[in-house]
């Protein structure tokens, strides 16, 4: 099972005051892994102690062309996040959590061109992850890119693959006029506020290209970010890092070997799954220069060592321009808007 714990650049305060504080990042003893500590975690993937949950979802029936919400007919929710399937003919499947355990129905199934719209809480919804899953069996099962494992999701027979998939990352706010919101799950005694927290990140790497379009008066985030030049063939195949040249690329363990997901730096020094990662921790001294653990490395040391000169790095600003490639990177990282705001993220073939 893949170790949720993990968190870069994904933590903060729920106020916007706390959530524009400084960042410090903090090593977890004894787990190969380090997050970023803002007060407390907005997105809640810090705190392991569960608030109270949110209202059930709907139960939707799901039809040939994918599935599709209808957030009228909720009661107390609408549709604040839609997902499409970009691909030209292959089907993509939706896996998510939310706060550590499936809401929605877990691995929904895209069909080509097809759009899912899921109706969130007004009450406000938080620590949801969404990531797409391609080359799968017909129960989104056994998959080539995005069997990472997570919550509700099972593992192939070589072991789940390393959690490098691209993603979209939120904690949905309490909807204005709401008469009781939800509670924030890293704080049980707060509610969530009426700020929606979102977040992009290549810190770990990335799988398929997507792109993010934010629909709503959100003067504080972008409007779009375009990722879908991302490209498994510009992953670096031979990366300086500091002990060796070594490739970046995830190659499927078994079958053909291809290329289905390109490390960051960092993880593909902490990671060792499927063997193919180095298994350091993040403040080893193989790693601290890649992954910026603080302490030891300072957000200046960060920036100005061996992360910024890597190929991955310019890669990602390239073909992803905005958004985060590592650690106290100058991109996109945790961004704000009003509840009530819609994110239209749609995911590509991998190219």
């Amino acid at each position: 099972m893949v170790d949720y714990q993990r968190l870069e650049g994904n933590a903060g305060d729920t106020s916007a005051t706390a959530a524009a504080a400084p960042a410090e990042r903090s090593w977890l003893p004894g787990v190969g892994v380090f997050f970023v500590v803002v007060g407390i975690s907005v997105l809640g993937f810090i705190s392991l102690q569960p608030g109270p949950a949110p209202p059930a979802p709907p139960v939707i029936a799901q039809e040939e062309s994918g599935w599709k919400a209808e957030p009228s007919a909720v009661k107390g929710a609408r549709g604040r996040q839609r997902i499409t399937n970009g691909c030209a003919e292959d089907d993509l499947w939706l896996a998510h959590f939310a706060f550590q355990t499936p809401y929605f129905p877990q691995d929904l199934k895209l069909k080509s061109g097809a759009t899912h719209e899921f109706a969130i809480p007004d009450v406000g919804l938080a620590s949801t992850r969404f990531w797409p899953k391609w080359g799968c069996d017909v129960t989104g099962a056994n998959c080539k890119i995005g069997q990472s494992g997570g919550p509700g999701e099972s593992c192939p027979a070589a072991g789940c693959a390393p959690p490098v998939d691209s993603k979209f990352e939120a904690t949905f706010g309490c909807m204005p006029g709401t008469a009781e919101c939800a509670h924030n799950p890293s704080a049980p005694a707060e509610r969530l506020g009426s700020t929606d927290w979102w977040d992009i990140s290549h810190v770990d790497g990335w799988t398929l290209p997507y792109k993010v379009e934010v629909v709503g008066d959100c003067p504080m985030a972008p409007k779009t970010i375009d990722c879908s030049r991302l490209a498994l063939s510009s992953c670096p195949g031979a990366e300086d890092l500091g002990i060796a040249n070594m490739t970046l690329r995830l190659r499927d363990p078994v079958g053909s070997g291809e290329t289905i997901g390109c490390y960051s730096p960092c993880a593909k020094l902490t990671y060792s799954h499927w063997g193919q990662g180095l298994g350091f921790t993040p403040d080893s001294k193989e790693a601290r220069d890649f992954c910026c653990p603080t302490p030891p490395i300072s957000p200046a040391q960060c920036s100005s060592g061996p992360i910024i000169r890597t190929q991955f790095v310019a890669a990602v600003h390239l073909l992803c321009p905005g958004v985060y490639a590592y650690a106290y990177d100058d991109g996109t990282g945790l961004a704000q808007c009003p509840a009530g705001t819609r994110y239209d993220v749609t995911f590509y073939c991998p190219q």
